[in-house]
């Protein structure tokens, strides 16, 4: 028996190969075809990382003992880009494989440790000293996933520190030690005021309700970053002070949980994917294409492109963005959208009556 799709999309392309997979698996002898070019396709570049089922079960990006996660290479030069919901259907963002940072507040903590100024050096030190404590590289990648990451604060830390100790294989000391018993409650400001503001808020002793949630020797030393912090500023306008918003949004959230207690833990998918990120960071081995990688696991399975056929099988599908980040959503999008079709052209298959 044969099936015979039109075009080559993601849809078609992956539906092809659940429908050989599952012939295989029963022992069955099916056919599947598809009505276009499998080399006329569109480009879907790493480096990239996440959580598929559908995709780490059509052989792209797999790698054995890791489950679902599913990691693209790519050139080091280009952003890794990110995907913490299921299947990679929503919440994508860019973590920096460069040394640079993608986002403001990590730019900023680079520029702070390149600096000539002992100042500046000093207070990055200070801040790279604070994350090792707690068996986090001062990494730009995690540093990113900390301040980028399309979820809340809080979670976004808890998957900032799994995917530092992913790196270190270090445990470190729990973050929320810091905090002091308080009976006083602190909530975060509905907006996280510039770096300026905060500076001048901490002057004014606006900032006095969350600093008191630290302990003596961890308060001395956040006013000494403050005074550094400042003393930058005044210097170079401010260049910097992204990274002071960036952390200031970070321990609003933070200061709000009671003393010695745990951050909230991440759902399985996002977690997977922050431990994944030390695999996806060192996959910088030239430019791969996922849509590519479907139409060659497509080839080897028994499926072949023909010219034209009479009448073939046209499953929905719609134009790719033109930027990359784009293009993996659409791309997401239709791989999950082909299990469902899958399903309902091996019924048809199966029992063409029906």
């Amino acid at each position: 028996m044969t099936v015979v799709l039109k075009g080559s999309s993601p849809t078609v392309l992956t539906a092809g190969i659940l429908l050989l997979s599952r012939a295989r698996s029963f022992g069955m002898p099916l056919r599947v075809e598809v009505v276009g070019d499998l080399d006329d396709i569109t480009p879907v570049t790493g480096p990239a990382v996440l959580h598929s089922n559908v995709l780490a079960s059509c052989g792209v990006g797999r790698d054995l003992g890791q489950g679902p996660l599913v990691v693209v290479p790519g050139p080091a030069t280009d952003p890794v880009l990110v995907s913490m919901s299921p299947g990679g259907l929503g919440g994508w963002f860019s973590v920096d494989s460069s040394g640079i940072g993608s986002h403001p507040a990590t730019q900023a903590f680079v520029r702070l440790s390149r600096d000539p100024r002992p100042v500046a050096r000093q207070a990055a030190r200070q801040l790279s000293r604070l994350l090792y404590s707690h068996g986090v590289p001062p990494e730009p990648a995690v540093m990113d996933i900390a301040f980028a990451a399309p979820q809340v604060p809080l979670t976004r830390i808890a998957l900032a520190l799994r995917a530092g100790r992913a790196m270190t294989g270090e445990n470190g000391a729990p973050l929320t030690r810091w905090l002091v018993p308080s009976t006083a409650p602190v909530e975060p400001p509905d907006e996280i005021p510039s770096g300026g503001a905060l500076l001048q808020n901490w002057r004014v002793g606006t900032l006095r309700p969350w600093l008191d949630r630290l302990p003596v020797s961890g308060r001395f030393a956040t006013e000494t970053w403050l005074d550094a912090m400042e003393e930058l500023a005044l210097d170079d306008g401010g260049r910097d002070l992204a990274l002071l918003q960036g952390l200031g949004e970070l321990f609003a959230h933070l200061a709000m949980l009671p003393g010695m207690s745990m951050l909230p833990p991440p759902d399985a998918v996002a977690d997977a994917v922050a431990t994944g990120m030390a695999r996806v960071l060192g996959a910088t081995r030239g430019e791969h294409c996922a849509n590519r990688a479907l139409a060659d696991v497509f080839r080897f399975l028994g499926g072949r492109a023909v010219e034209a056929a009479r009448y073939p099988l046209e499953l929905p599908t719609f134009e790719p963005p033109p930027d990359r980040m784009g293009r993996w959503r659409w791309f997401a999008t239709q791989v999950v959208d082909a299990a469902e079709h899958a399903d309902e052209l091996w019924r048809r298959a199966m029992d063409p009556q029906n």
